[in-house]
C-alpha cells in the first residue's frame, strides 16, 4: 500500500480579531497573546496541523519608517538625515534631501526616471562623505545594504549603484509561539513562521492570503496548545506597525493520528501534507500520506529548535524512545 488518505480526527478552526487580542507591546497590535477558553489538544499518539485559512490586513504601514529601520542617511561620518515615517514616492525622497537645510548646503539630489538611479552632487569646495557603511535608508535610495563610506570630491557626483527600491515590504511572515519542527527558514534555521502573505496591493489598500499564496502546514510539537503568542513581521523580521488600524486571520487545526498502519513497515515514517485549500472549503478535507525511510544523516538543529543543544541523531533518537513509551502507556489504558 504505497499511499493512504484519511480524514483529520478533529478539526478546530480559530479565528482573531486584533482588536481583541493582548497587545505585548503598547501600540503595536502586530504583537499580541491569545488565550484560549478551550485548549486544542492531541493524544500522544496523534499530532496537531496547524494552517492559516484567511488574513484581512490593511496596507497601513509606511513604506519608510523608524520601525523598519530604513530612514536614517549618514553623512560627513556624525551629520544624521532623519526621515519622518511616513509613506514616500521616489520624488518625495528626493524632495525631502533637499528640502533639509544642512544637506542641501552640500548636496544637491537629483533623480533619474529612466534608471530610477539617485544623484548626490557636491556643490562645495570640499570633499564631503556618504556614510553607507552606517546608513540604513541604503536599498531605498539604490545602494547595498552592506556599503562603504562614499568620498565626493568638490563638484563630483554619486550615482546609485542599483535602482531605488520603494517596495520596502515585500511580504508579510505571521509568526508564533507554536512550537514546529518541519518549518525551516534561511535567517534562524528551525522557523516560527506559521505563514508568508504577499504584498500585491498598494498602500491603503487590504493585502489579503489569496489563492496564489502556498498554505503552509505547521506540525506542532506539543500536545496542548492553550496560550499563543502572535508577531506579524516583514521579511527582514521587523514588527510591523500597523498604526492602530485593527485586521482578522482565521488559523485551522488538524489532529491527525501519529503513527502508520501495522500493516506498513515499522522502517517507514509517515509525513501528511494536507490540501489545505479543500479543508478550507470542506471540513474536514483530506490528506495524503506518504511513506518515507526514516533518514537523520546530515541534519542539523540550530539552537532556534525547541530542544536546544541536542544533535539531531540525538533528537530522532529521543524522539523514537519517548513516543515508543508513549505508544505503550496509551495501548495499556
Amino acid at each position: 500500500m504505497d499511499n493512504l488518505l484519511i480524514q483529520p480526527i478533529n478539526s478546530t478552526v480559530l479565528h482573531i480579531r486584533s482588536k481583541d487580542a493582548i497587545q505585548n507591546i503598547t501600540g503595536y497590535n502586530t504583537d499580541f497573546n491569545v488565550n484560549l477558553l478551550a485548549p486544542i489538544l492531541s493524544k500522544p499518539n496523534q499530532e496537531i496541523h496547524i494552517s492559516m485559512m484567511s488574513a484581512e490586513v490593511p496596507y497601513s504601514f509606511y513604506n519608510i519608517s523608524s520601525e523598519l529601520e530604513n530612514n536614517t542617511l549618514i553623512y560627513d561620518t556624525n551629520q544624521t538625515l532623519t526621515f519622518d515615517s511616513q509613506d514616500y514616492s521616489i520624488d518625495d525622497v528626493v524632495d525631502f534631501f533637499n528640502a533639509n537645510t544642512n544637506f542641501s548646503a552640500i548636496f544637491t539630489t537629483t533623480y533619474d526616471e529612466q534608471k530610477n538611479k539617485i544623484t548626490f552632487t557636491n556643490t562645495t569646495a570640499s570633499s564631503h562623505t556618504i556614510d553607507l557603511n552606517i546608513s540604513n535608508i541604503n536599498k531605498v535610495i539604490g545602494f547595498d545594504e552592506d556599503d562603504t563610506q562614499r568620498t565626493i570630491t568638490a563638484g563630483s557626483t554619486l550615482t546609485s549603484d542599483f535602482v531605488c527600491n520603494m517596495a520596502s515590504v515585500h511580504s508579510i511572515f505571521v509568526k508564533s509561539s507554536m512550537a514546529t519542527g518541519n518549518v525551516l527558514s534561511t535567517r534562524a534555521g528551525n522557523s516560527t513562521t506559521l505563514q508568508k502573505i504577499s504584498v500585491d496591493v498598494n498602500s491603503n489598500g487590504i493585502i489579503y492570503l489569496n489563492q496564489s499564496d502556498f498554505r503552509q502546514i505547521s506540525v506542532s510539537q506539543v500536545n496542548v496548545i492553550d496560550s499563543i503568542n502572535f508577531r506579524i513581521t516583514d521579511q527582514n523580521d521587523n514588527l510591523l506597525q500597523l498604526n492602530n488600524v485593527n485586521y482578522e486571520i482565521s488559523f485551522i487545526f488538524n489532529i491527525y493520528p501519529r503513527y502508520v498502519p501495522d500493516d506498513i513497515d515499522n522502517t517507514t515514517r509517515r509525513s501528511i501534507v494536507n490540501t489545505v485549500p479543500q479543508q478550507i472549503n470542506n471540513i474536514p478535507s483530506q490528506s495524503t500520506v506518504l511513506n518515507r525511510p526514516i533518514n537523520t544523516d546530515n541534519q542539523d538543529i540550530d539552537n532556534t529548535h525547541p530542544i536546544e543543544n541536542t544533535s539531531a541523531i540525538q533528537h530522532a533518537a529521543n524522539r523514537v524512545v519517548l513516543d515508543n513509551l508513549l505508544d505503550i502507556i496509551e495501548n495499556q489504558n
